[in-house]
């Protein structure tokens, strides 16, 4: 799924905030804004609105910086959005 794919102007609003949190505070960015998924190693879940928006990035560290690689538009989207970002980070190493 693609960012694009969000059409809900207060949805994308939460993702560009919880986004900026973690620009702002990286690593020591707290629950409930982020989350990291059980059974994969190194990918981490944002969570607009504090886990209430139904978007949720899949994102993952590289040294000092981090990289959304797939967006679950939609909470029944998010094992597939999950298994994308899986696969970005395999061809990413």
């Amino acid at each position: 799924m693609d960012f694009e794919d969000v059409k809900s102007q207060g949805d994308r609003k939460a993702v560009f905030n919880v986004v900026q949190k973690l620009k702002d505070l990286g690593p020591d960015l707290p629950s409930p804004h982020m989350k990291s998924l059980k059974g994969e190693a190194n990918l981490f879940e944002l969570r607009p609105k504090q886990g209430a928006c139904e978007v949720h990035p899949i994102y993952a560290r590289f040294g000092s910086r981090f990289v959304v690689l797939a967006v679950a538009a939609k909470k029944k989207e998010f094992d597939r959005a999950v298994a994308a970002a899986r696969g970005c980070l395999e061809r990413r190493r």
